[in-house]
């Protein structure tokens, strides 16, 4: 069932069908390196239950991201934390295959669809999220694209193989989000090499400025 539809994906209420796919992900080395959550192994039926569980939930939007054309399984998105007191949201997404040149992007469509979502249907004020660095810094630099912005850092965010890893928290408002005219601009062009290479420079003199070595 499409909850949300963009021109490339259809977000999804999850079912059982991409469940296997979901369960193979959030067992792998290459999402727990980097995703907490995700440490202890699950197995379909306990990964099933939880999901029912958060979409029960007040504060947890979560949806399959599939590919218009075939129905492809693409990942995950999700908004958590959802509090309307202070109008703010946490955004994640877990993606962790290699990507095609037709969805290479597909993450960044997903995300720009449930801001837009979370700003004008559920009047969030602020979104947020956190990643590791340097490990995700393509992935942040392409965040900061779709509008997101630097807002701190942890030097001890997580810790793997008994050695703390940095995180950078991010956001991005409302009010960001219209003037950037991310909603109504081409991802091509967000993603454009000339906006990367700009952000990734924001981003190397904002870790300048906070002394990351």
């Amino acid at each position: 069932m499409t909850f949300i539809e963009t021109e490339n994906l259809n977000l999804k209420v999850p079912s059982k069908e991409n469940l296997p796919k979901w369960t193979e992900w959030i067992n792998s080395l290459a999402v727990r390196q980097t995703v907490n959550s995700t440490l202890r192994p699950k197995t379909a039926e306990m990964q099933w239950n939880w999901i029912q569980k958060e979409l029960d939930s007040h504060n947890r939007i979560l949806l399959e991201i599939c590919d218009k054309l075939d129905n492809s399984f693409l990942g995950v998105v999700s908004l958590s934390d959802i509090d309307h007191n202070i109008r703010s949201a946490q955004i994640s997404t877990i993606s962790p295959f290699k990507k095609n040149k037709n969805n290479q992007y597909s993450i960044y469509e997903a995300r720009i669809a449930i801001l837009n979502y979370a700003f004008n249907e559920l009047s969030l004020n602020k979104v947020w999220a956190a990643t590791v660095y340097p490990e995700n810094k393509s992935y942040m630099i392409k965040n900061m694209c779709i509008g997101f912005e630097i807002e701190g850092i942890n030097h001890d965010f997580r810790w793997y193989k008994n050695q703390p890893k940095i995180g950078l928290h991010y956001f991005v408002t409302k009010s960001i989000f219209d003037k950037k005219k991310i909603n109504s601009s081409r991802l091509e062009n967000l993603l454009s090499k000339k906006n990367k290479n700009l952000n990734e420079k924001k981003l190397y003199k904002i870790i300048s400025f906070l002394q990351i070595k």
